[in-house]
């Protein structure tokens, strides 16, 4: 087996007992509150990040690792490992991506025998985590590290996002829906379908009024023609448990009981555009 490490950061929302399974390691984005600075994954949990979130007066920042503390983590996993790969958050959404390349650049100026390789996923959430996961059953298989660059940057694109979300506030207050698209949907009970592409949360459809909005949700993911109907698998990611739990049933009944290849919940990162209340199925698609 390959000595190769998987990192991932918390923008990927992977479960922790995921990340235990593969041991992939998970560095951290910080949530601002206004002065107050907390750590994603460490200083504050899911749950109560959503619960500051809907008190908070105002709206809340992320920001990407400090630079010092993201020198220190990949440099100690650089010196434990042969080779260590970062699958990092969008880099057209995120700073993240380019800072990583500057540290990567320090540590092989300091240590030219260091293996790091820092690849911008395009994605956000889970397609990151069930990538990372891709990648290190690849490793445990002797595979190496071109190889499982190669083919995850292939693997990461045959996910498809359907993401809705509770309320278009906190989309709006974070710049990704200009107010007027906001307005006009909260009045006409329109709720957008969102995805990401090209590295960037897109519109992709849209459901109107308020009832059976995950029967309508999964009845547009099943007319999707390029779902994989051969082998057909599902991520889910919520912020609302009861909403996730009800998606996944439903999926099931529909598609068997093994249809979920993972389930998580929305960290702070991307929880700070999505709110408490959001759900998104992403099914596997041919390529």
């Amino acid at each position: 087996m390959s000595d190769i490490k998987i990192i991932v950061d918390t923008g990927a929302d992977i479960p922790p007992e995921t990340a235990d399974k593969y041991n992939i390691g998970i560095i951290s984005f910080l949530s601002l509150f206004g002065e107050k600075q907390y750590v994603q994954g460490k200083d504050i949990t899911n749950s109560e990040f959503f619960d500051m979130l809907e008190s908070f007066d105002g709206f809340p920042t992320t920001s990407q690792t400090p630079y010092a503390d993201m020198y220190d983590y990949f440099k100690k996993e650089c010196e434990e490992h042969e080779s260590v790969i970062y699958f990092a958050l969008s880099g057209v959404a995120s700073g993240q991506y380019q800072t990583a390349n500057l540290v990567k650049s320090e540590i092989e100026e300091e240590n030219p025998e260091a293996d790091f390789h820092v690849v911008d996923s395009q994605k956000f959430s889970l397609y990151i985590a069930q990538t990372a996961v891709h990648a290190a059953q690849m490793a445990q298989a002797g595979k190496s590290v071109e190889e499982i660059i190669e083919e995850c940057e292939k693997y990461i694109k045959t996910w498809r996002c359907y993401l809705l979300v509770d309320t278009l506030k906190y989309l709006e207050k974070g710049g990704r829906l200009s107010k007027a698209a906001a307005f006009v949907g909260t009045m006409l009970d329109i709720k957008p379908i969102l995805t990401i592409e090209h590295g960037l949360v897109e519109s992709l459809d849209k459901l109107r009024g308020k009832k059976k909005l995950i029967d309508k949700l999964i009845e547009k993911v099943g007319e999707d023609s390029d779902l994989d109907t051969e082998n057909v698998k599902f991520l889910i990611v919520q912020s609302d448990e009861k909403k996730g739990n009800e998606a996944r049933e439903k999926l099931q009944e529909i598609y068997g009981e093994d249809c979920i290849e993972m389930y998580g919940e929305f960290g702070p990162l991307i929880g700070t555009h999505v709110g408490r209340g959001a759900l998104a199925i992403i099914p596997r698609i041919k390529q």
